[in-house]
């Protein structure tokens, strides 16, 4: 008996031939095929930690890394990233053991670790700067290092003196007000070549050969001279800003004749450094007669400041119109940049470029009314920056008016960048631009807080501009405050066009004292009407009275004038503006603003006295609109408050009762005070 047949397959592959011998093998190893040349040429575009990682995975690897590390020159551990921190985990055994595989080893850069132990811990593993040193050390050939550690920089420069540091220093850590662990002391020998240094106390810098760039910024120089062996043949550029260094100005002389030695400087950046005002116009005609001792002076020489193509003042307290002068005359061939600060920014400055006649050909960018950002920035009032030991120095705004912009037009007339910070003098652009000089390269303008600039001689200026691409506009053509156009002020500085005020700007004491009563008088702590009269608050109702009717008359002037451009009807009301008992203090009170070390705040809010510059801006605006009815009780003492109420309703509405009650009495005083 037969059972069913049993069904045989047989497996075929599926081309009908037998199976595919490639499939059933391992993937080739393309690597491992390569020689130790080719992978050693393939390691110098991977960073130091995929090198590191490929150790473990093959011997023919860890062979090819081993070969590489004996043959490198140059290892970078942030893999060219030098913003960064380099890899984490190492401590000083491992951090040896690497160093050691590369006895060839000349340059390390990215030598950037996170945290550093001081010195060693007996039976702790950990990453500190002894054991960075020895580590350095076991490099015979090691030339230079590159790191951003203070305590380690100064380790190698005390330790391995031949050992170059390699790029940019600039510390990590810095930070305002100044740390008091941060500290760095430079050695005469040091061979470096950049140093940044930010939030560091430093005794002094001494004389380095070898260093071509130096920045200082919140630096704290401990010495009392700090600057007494400066020099820096090599330098190139030398920026110092808001130090805390001696206060004395002579102690910045052997500074500036430094910087003079220096032939090839090529930036200098000064802000907040009182140096002594005049002294660089001095090094430069020294320089001038040594060029025309040595070689006769033909314009071609190399001398001090003669190869600047950057200048910066920022809040010099002792700087002169002619230390500016002199370093823009003297770099006129290669100048590029300039930034000035609001105290220098005037027409005599550059009516007296006009007046020399020079040519800037690679001149391309101006700052006039120049601030650092630092002070704009910063929220500690003046005081608190001098406690922490900055320069004492208080910026008044920019006094330059159209004239001096025509000038300006006319000296530098290839510009292509133009900002203008807080200069409440400025009217008619359109009347800087001349026949000869059209400014036709200008690229870029930024104008902000010239609150007097008209918007329709702006709009003529920028049709005459032919490359103007970009405008930037802030805080500007707002209305003037009531009554500023009436005594001959600017809108919402504060500040006066009378001749006084200008004269004023010339001197920094002077500046100081009236500043003190600007804001005296703005914080209202000292009503001065009746201080300067001797009449008691009482009193005021019954005056009101008996001028009514030439007050009535003043306010329909007012009204009729009031659109009247500040600089004409000035030249009656000029000796109104000055003194500590002017007239139209508590009319501005709400459009006085402070700017300068701690930014820009309303003087309302704050009430203990603060010296510092009148500024304004556009914060605020609905305050000050509504807040000229607000003006007396706003900034009453406790002695005034029965007096007030006397006062009729209609005058202290509009905000002016204080503007036309004391008119009389101050003009009086005013001729009384230009007499003397």
């Amino acid at each position: 008996m037969m059972g069913p047949r049993r069904k045989s397959t047989k497996t075929q592959s599926a081309g009908g031939g037998s199976a595919d011998p490639l499939r059933l093998e391992e993937p080739k190893d393309y690597i491992n095929e390569l020689s130790h040349e080719v992978l050693c040429h393939i390691f110098r575009y991977l960073p130091m930690q995929d090198i590191m990682c490929m150790e473990c995975l093959s011997r023919k690897l860890r062979e090819a890394v081993t070969l590489y590390l004996r043959v490198v020159k140059v290892v970078d551990l942030c893999a060219s990233r030098w913003w960064e921190y380099m890899p984490s985990g190492f401590t000083d055994s491992s951090f040896l053991m690497l160093l050691k595989k590369m006895p060839d080893l000349e340059q390390l850069y990215g030598l950037h670790p996170r945290y550093l132990e001081r010195r060693r811990v007996r039976g702790y593993e950990a990453f500190s700067i002894p054991g960075v040193l020895e580590a350095l050390q076991a490099c015979p050939n090691l030339l230079g290092v590159e790191t951003s550690h203070l305590e380690l920089v100064e380790a190698v420069w005390n330790y391995m003196p031949q050992v170059h540091i390699l790029g940019k220093f600039r510390n990590r850590n810095g930070a305002f007000p100044i740390p008091p662990e941060n500290k760095l002391t430079i050695p005469v020998a040091a061979k470096i070549q950049t140093l940044h240094l930010v939030g560091v106390n430093v005794p002094e810098i001494p004389c380095v050969s070898m260093l071509r760039h130096l920045y200082l910024k919140w630096v704290r120089l401990t010495k009392p001279q700090p600057f007494k062996d400066f020099l820096c043949v090599s330098l190139r550029t030398f920026v110092m800003r808001n130090c805390a260094g001696p206060t004395n100005s002579l102690k910045y002389v052997p500074l500036v004749t430094g910087l003079a030695s220096a032939r090839n400087l090529e930036q200098l950046e000064l802000v907040r450094v009182p140096f002594l005002g005049g002294l660089i116009q001095h090094v430069v005609e020294d320089s001038w007669r040594s060029d025309i001792w040595m070689d006769g002076w033909n314009g071609s020489g190399d001398g001090g400041f003669r190869n600047l193509h950057t200048i910066v003042f920022g809040a010099c307290k002792n700087a002169l119109e002619v230390d500016l002068g002199y370093l823009i005359i003297t770099a006129a061939r290669r100048l590029h940049e300039v930034r000035i600060q609001p105290s220098l920014t005037k027409d005599g400055v550059f009516s007296a470029l006009k007046m020399a006649e020079l040519e800037f050909p690679q001149f391309e960018t101006l700052h006039l009314g120049y601030v650092d950002e630092f002070l704009l920035q910063c929220k500690m009032s003046h005081s608190e920056l001098v406690k922490y030991g900055l320069a004492d120095v208080i910026e008044n705004p920019g006094i330059i008016t159209d004239i001096g912009m025509k000038a300006v037009n006319e000296v530098f007339s290839s510009i292509k960048y133009l900002v203008i910070y807080n200069c409440p003098h400025l009217h008619n652009p359109h009347n800087w631009i001349t026949d000869h000089s059209r400014w036709s390269r200008l690229v870029d303008l930024t104008l902000v807080r010239c609150h007097a600039i008209k918007l329709e001689s702006f709009s003529q200026f920028i049709e005459m501009l032919p490359s103007l691409e970009f405008i930037c506009l802030d805080q500007m053509f707002r209305e003037p405050p009531k009554g500023c156009a009436r005594v001959g002020l600017s809108a919402g500085t504060g500040i006066g066009v009378s001749s006084a005020l200008v004269s004023n700007q010339n001197s920094n004491n002077d500046n100081d004292n009236n500043n003190n009563n600007n804001h005296q008088n703005n914080n209202g702590n000292i009503p001065p009407a009746n201080d300067e009269n001797g009449n008691e608050p009482g009193r005021v109702p019954q005056q009101q009275q008996n001028n009514q009717e030439d007050l009535n008359e003043v306010e329909e002037v007012m009204q009729e004038n009031m659109e009247v451009e500040p600089v004409p009807v000035a030249a009656n009301q000029e000796e109104e503006a000055p003194g500590p008992s002017q007239s139209t203090s508590s009319t501005l009170d709400l459009d006085e603003e402070q700017a300068g070390p701690s930014g820009v705040q309303s003087a309302v809010k704050k009430q203990p006295v603060v010296v510092s510059d009148s500024d304004s801006e556009d914060e605020e605006e609905p305050d000050r609109r509504l807040g000229v009815a607000r003006t007396g009780p706003a900034y009453q003492e406790p002695g005034e408050k029965g007096a007030r109420p006397e006062e009729p309703g209609g005058q202290n509405s509009k905000g002016k009762t204080p503007l036309r009650r004391r008119a009389p009495r101050s003009t009086s005083a005013a001729v009384r005070r230009v007499a003397r």
